[in-house]
């Protein structure tokens, strides 16, 4: 589960809201430092595995890829 703090940090990220955050809950992911180098397509097949359907569009996977750049800019 995303802890509060993490969660907000994540909600930083342009077009990242809380229905995105509880996807990415779906397939286990916890902090930012889970991402961080991650690629948004295979992200987004995993969510769409995880719900059982197609789900995430081009808009989703931008939405993951802005993820990924914040979690990049964070330090280690």
């Amino acid at each position: 589960m995303i802890d509060a703090a993490e969660r907000a940090r994540m909600l930083k990220a342009h077009s990242i809201g809380p229905r995105m955050i509880s996807y990415l809950e779906e397939i286990g992911i916890e902090r930012l430092s889970d991402i961080r180098g991650a690629d948004a397509e295979e992200l987004a097949m995993r969510i769409d595995i995880a719900l059982g359907r197609k789900h995430m569009n081009r808009l989703g996977v931008e939405a993951l890829r802005n993820l990924i750049a914040l979690a990049a800019s964070i330090p280690h």
